[in-house]
């Protein structure tokens, strides 16, 4: 009974590695195949990561997000200035996006003792969303004010410009990737409530 107990728990954990990897290659899909510039993001690219830490909690949201960045490194679409930059961007922001997490279990609860609060559901799943993107673009203020600041324009400050330039992809991707989580709300339960 004790080796079929480990045996459920390693197949399970293996569950969801894999998901963590399959949902990190499909945000690294959307966003190979939907182009977006620095400062305007309409698109939803982060959503299987917030799926994902909506599925299955915070550290997997978390490891998926972290995935993803080094994929993007892997495949070459990483815009790498310095080493601490590349870490910061790619490794600690990507990463923050699984803090969606934080409010898997809310849903989950939502979601199975009250299956007919649509609107609850969307306001849960579109609050983890800000903060994962939040906390993914506080981030890249904070990598655009030290590392991306040089570029900004003639009289205008490093501060202003990584606000102004990261307050926009925040806005616009966020948005966009709320859209598509109330066009998914119908599905949510077979998306986010998982039996083990």
């Amino acid at each position: 009974n004790k080796i079929k107990k480990g045996i459920t728990m390693q197949s399970n954990r293996l569950r969801v590695l894999m998901e963590v990897a399959i949902f990190a290659v499909i945000s690294l899909i959307l966003d190979l195949f939907i182009p977006s510039t620095w400062a305007l993001n309409i698109s939803f690219k982060m959503l299987p990561v917030v799926i994902i830490a909506l599925r299955r909690g915070t550290i997997p949201g978390v490891l998926s997000g972290f995935l993803w960045g080094f994929l993007q490194f892997a495949v070459g679409n990483a815009h790498i200035l310095t080493i601490s930059q590349f870490l910061l961007e790619y490794f600690v922001a990507f990463a923050l996006i699984g803090l969606a997490g934080v409010l898997s279990v809310p849903l989950k609860n939502t979601l199975r003792m009250e299956p007919e609060r649509k609107t609850k559901h969307v306001v849960l799943a579109g609050t983890g969303l800000v903060i994962g993107s939040f906390a993914r673009y506080v981030i890249h203020f904070i990598a655009g004010y030290i590392f991306w600041g040089q570029y900004a324009p003639e009289g205008q400050s490093a501060v202003l410009y990584s606000f102004l330039v990261n307050i926009s992809a925040f806005s616009s991707e966020t948005l966009t990737t709320l859209f598509v989580l109330i066009l998914l709300a119908q599905s949510y339960k077979r998306l986010i409530l998982v039996e083990n």
